[in-house]
């Protein structure tokens, strides 16, 4: 399946008939009289927006029409005409269950124009329950973490009871960003699940396939977003400073764990990737060296645009495991740290300012690299002083590249000013 690359939405421009596009081929209902032109959904994390266009031949004040899941939310349902030139307006609408069909519920139109046999043209769009998406990742590395294989699936999991076909898809990675407390007409106590409070982000990534897709009524759809063979990777021993290192930490002592990390780069010209991950869980696999399969376990993959780099942490069971020889996996066992906060003042109500003092102490006879990485809340952050200098990866995060000789210590020293939003 062929994708468009991911880009930051508005929930307004995702309303609009921009993205319903022009009409495909004809879905005829059982009522002939009834045809939807065309679908666009956009489905959210816990609910979706779905876009139609419908075509019916009302020869009375009324028409009728099936196939509104009943998990609907009914206060988010809009009618436009689109046939203006044949004069007809909808004064009314109602929605009733469907006797044949508990999942189905039929739209009901009152309307201004009598005896008309012209073909009339309505859009129409609301939000509902019981369609989302989520993705899943699998990894396969080699004996020695030198290459991986990567499949990516997104998974539409329909339980609305309404099929959707040859529908155009996109999809968002956040809630919906309003509170509905009402959803259902026949539920007026259900609520929005993990999501009864207003919404103020603004942004999300969108992820649009490219090609229509049938959506069964029930069951999940599974499609493919990225396969990609022998793709080449690089390992790093990582060490995470930040989150409640941040905070006050009274004069006590912390002791990071460095982790191991195999990273590879999200491009088009040599992995056949080069579309947008969407954030998802992994599920790891590695060929030991007698050739069979071995289970790593779990990790996270965050959102990663093009050209960028996919990181994946090693669960620390495996650490030892993942290095590419077995003389990295023992430099790491014998490396010991030292985070020791030697300052935190506050320099206003929200301004912050500490200094660190990390020290690194390799027992072994091999020397070892350690990415020292610093993520930072989404404030405005100065470091202020450092006796090695760092390097930066997007707005909110910092790292340092140091090297551990054999049998020796190093001390990283910095210090860092935070204005809290």
């Amino acid at each position: 399946m062929k994708k468009l690359c991911a880009s930051f939405f508005v929930l307004g421009l995702l309303t609009t008939s921009a993205f319903a596009g022009d009409h495909v081929d004809v879905q005829k209902k059982p009522d002939s009289k009834d045809i939807i032109q065309s679908t666009s959904l956009t489905i959210y994390k816990d609910a979706a927006l779905v876009q139609q266009v419908r075509s019916f031949a009302a020869t009375e004040n009324s028409h009728s029409f099936k196939g509104i899941p009943n998990s609907v939310l009914q206060e988010s349902f809009m009618m436009v005409p689109l046939s203006q030139e044949n004069g007809f307006e909808i004064t009314e609408f109602g929605l009733t269950p469907d006797e044949g069909n508990h999942s189905d519920l039929t739209a009901h139109l009152s309307l201004n124009k009598t005896a008309e046999t012209s073909l009339k043209q309505l859009q129409l769009f609301y939000l509902f329950k019981n369609l989302e998406w989520r993705i899943n990742y699998t990894l396969h590395f080699s004996p020695n973490y030198e290459t991986v294989k990567l499949n990516a699936w997104i998974e539409i999991d329909n339980s609305s009871g309404i099929a959707f076909p040859k529908s155009q898809v996109q999809f968002i990675d956040r809630l919906v960003p309003v509170s509905f407390l009402a959803l259902n007409p026949l539920e007026q106590n259900d609520k929005l699940p993990g999501n009864n409070e207003i919404q103020t982000q603004e942004y999300s990534h969108a992820y649009v396939l490219a090609d229509s897709v049938d959506i069964p009524a029930q069951g999940v759809k599974r499609i493919s977003w990225a396969n990609s063979q022998t793709i080449k990777a690089k390992q790093d021993f990582r060490l995470f400073v930040g989150g409640h290192y941040l905070d006050d930490m009274e004069g006590k002592n912390a002791y990071p764990t460095t982790e191991t990390w195999i990273s590879f780069q999200n491009i088009k010209e040599q992995n056949q990737l080069g579309s947008p991950l969407p954030q998802g869980d992994a599920t790891l696999y590695r060929t030991d060296e007698k050739g069979g399969i071995e289970v790593l376990g779990k990790a996270a993959i965050p959102h990663t645009a093009t050209g960028q780099d996919v990181s994946v942490k090693i669960p620390q069971t495996q650490a030892e495991k993942s290095s590419t020889n077995a003389q990295d996996g023992q430099a790491l066992q014998n490396l010991e740290t030292v985070l020791e906060q030697t300052e935190f003042k506050k320099l206003g109500e929200k301004i912050t300012e500490a200094g660190y003092r990390l020290a690194l102490k390799n027992k072994g006879n091999q020397p070892i690299t350690i990415r020292v990485t610093l993520d930072l809340p989404k404030s405005e952050w100065t470091i202020t002083r450092e006796n090695i200098s760092h390097q930066q990866n997007g707005d909110q995060q910092v790292f340092w590249t140091i090297q551990v000789g054999a049998n020796s210590s190093i001390d990283l020293k910095y210090r860092i000013r935070l204005i809290l939003a």
